[in-house]
C-alpha cells in the first residue's frame, strides 16, 4: 500500500506533529510561539513530501505495465538543470521578510516570486513539447526571449545608471570631472576593441561586458554606503533679499550666469519697464504709448509680467504681496517675490499671485525697484 519512501516522509510528519504539539504543551512565552511554529511548518513540508511520494509511488514500474520505457515516468528523460526553483525560493523567503521589514522588499520578492514561476513553468512546459531538446529549447527561446531581452536591457541599464551616478555623487566636484572623462575613454576604448577585433568570441565580448558591469555595481554600491558628498543647497529669492535685506554674498549667488532673455511670444499681462532715467511705469499690451503707474490683478490668480531694465545699474523687480495677521493674532513677515538683477537692456519674466484683498494687509500691493524710494507700480486687487 505504502512505498518505502511514502513509510519515511509519514513518519517524518507524524514525529514532527507529535514535538509540535509536546512543544505547544511545555513551553511558553515567544520561545514556546516559534518553536510551534517552526515544527509545525516542518511537519507540514514532511506531509506534502508524503502526499506527492505516494502519488509517483516512489517511481516504481509495475511488472505488468505495458511499454514501461515509453510510458512511465521513470523511462521518460531527466529534465534539465534549472535555477527558477532556487530564484522562486528566494522570492518566497522575500515575501515573508518584507511582510516584517520594508513594503519595497515585499514587492521586489512578488515581483521576483512570479517571474520564477512563470519562467520555470514555461521551461517546464518546453521540456516535455517532444523528445527533440533542441526543438524543445526552440520553443522556449520563442515564447520568453521577447519579455527577457526587454527586461534584462533595462535592468542593466539601471544598474550602470545607479552604479554611475553613486559613483558621480560620492565624488568631489573636481574629482568627478576627471572620473566622468577617464569612464567614458574607457567605454570608449572597449567599443573600439570590439568593433576592431570582428573575430572575438562572443563569450569574450559578454565577459568583458560583465566584468565592466560588475566592477562599476560593485563601486557603485561603496560609493552609496560610503554616502554622497555635501551638497550646499542654491540660494533662494526669499522676501528678505527681494527686499534689499538679503547678504551681498547670497544676493551675488543668485545674480550669477542668468539669461536675462525671455521669448518673444511669451504672454505677460504687463511691460513694466525701469527708464534710463529711473522711471517705473507699466505698459499694457495693445495699448501703446500709455504709460500706468497702477495694474488690476486679479486675486488668486497668477499674474505674470515682463520687466525691462534701461539704466546702467543692475536692478531687480520685486513684487510687495502684503504683510497679513497670523491665527495666533502676530504680525507675520512681509511676503514678497522678486526676479534675479537685471542688466542694462535685459529682461526677465516675474509671476506673483494675490491670495487677498488690500484691506487684509498692514503693507500696500505694489511692484517696486529696491533702493529706488518713490518708483512703484500699485497693484489693485478686487
Amino acid at each position: 500500500m505504502f512505498t518505502t519512501g511514502s513509510k519515511l516522509f509519514l513518519g517524518a510528519t507524524a514525529v514532527s506533529t507529535i514535538g509540535a504539539i509536546v512543544w505547544a504543551a511545555s513551553t511558553g512565552g515567544a520561545a514556546g510561539v516559534m518553536g510551534t511554529v517552526g515544527l509545525t511548518s516542518v511537519a507540514l513540508v514532511f506531509a506534502l513530501l508524503t502526499g506527492l511520494n505516494f502519488l509517483t509511488r516512489d517511481g516504481n514500474v509495475a511488472g505488468n505495465t505495458p511499454d514501461p520505457d515509453r510510458t512511465t515516468a521513470a523511462g521518460q528523460p531527466a529534465v534539465g538543470n534549472s535555477m527558477w526553483p532556487l530564484v522562486a525560493g528566494v522570492g518566497a523567503a522575500g515575501i515573508v521578510i518584507g511582510t516584517v521589514s520594508r513594503p519595497v522588499v515585499f514587492k521586489v520578492a512578488v515581483v521576483v516570486l512570479l517571474a520564477a514561476l512563470v519562467e520555470w513553468l514555461v521551461q517546464g512546459f518546453s521540456e516535455r513539447a517532444s523528445g527533440d531538446p533542441a526543438y524543445n529549447d526552440g520553443i522556449r527561446k520563442r515564447l520568453l526571449h521577447p519579455l527577457e531581452f526587454p527586461i534584462l536591457g533595462a535592468f542593466i541599464a539601471a544598474a550602470v545608471i545607479y552604479g554611475f551616478s553613486r559613483v558621480m555623487l560620492s565624488a568631489s566636484k573636481d574629482a568627478g570631472k576627471i572620473i566622468f572623462i577617464f569612464l567614458g575613454a574607457l567605454v570608449l576604448f572597449a567599443g573600439f576593441v570590439i568593433a576592431a577585433r570582428r573575430g572575438m568570441a562572443k563569450g569574450t565580448a559578454l565577459g568583458i561586458g560583465v566584468i565592466g558591469g560588475v566592477a562599476l555595481l560593485s563601486v557603485g554600491v561603496v560609493s552609496a554606503i560610503d554616502g554622497q558628498r555635501t551638497i550646499t543647497p542654491h540660494p533662494e529669492l526669499t522676501a528678505a533679499v527681494c527686499l534689499g535685506k538679503g547678504s551681498a554674498e547670497q544676493e551675488a549667488e543668485l545674480d550669477k550666469n542668468t539669461s536675462e532673455k525671455v521669448a518673444a511670444k511669451s504672454s505677460v499681462a504687463a511691460n513694466v519697464v525701469l527708464t534710463s532715467n529711473n522711471r517705473l511705469v507699466a505698459f499694457i499690451n495693445g495699448i501703446p504709448n500709455v504709460e500706468y503707474h497702477e495694474l488690476t490683478v486679479g486675486r488668486s490668480t497668477e499674474t505674470r509680467v515682463l520687466f525691462r531694465n534701461e539704466t546702467g545699474v543692475d536692478q531687480r523687480l520685486t513684487a510687495r504681496l502684503g504683510t497679513f495677521t497670523q491665527k495666533d493674532g502676530t504680525k507675520g513677515n512681509e511676503e514678497a517675490v522678486c526676479t534675479v538683477r537685471i542688466r542694462k537692456g535685459g529682461e526677465a519674466f516675474l509671476t506673483f499671485k494675490v491670495a487677498k484683498p488690500q484691506a487684509a494687509s498692514s503693507t500696500p500691493y505694489q511692484l517696486m525697484i529696491p533702493g529706488l524710494d518713490g518708483r512703484v507700480v500699485q497693484l489693485l486687487v478686487p
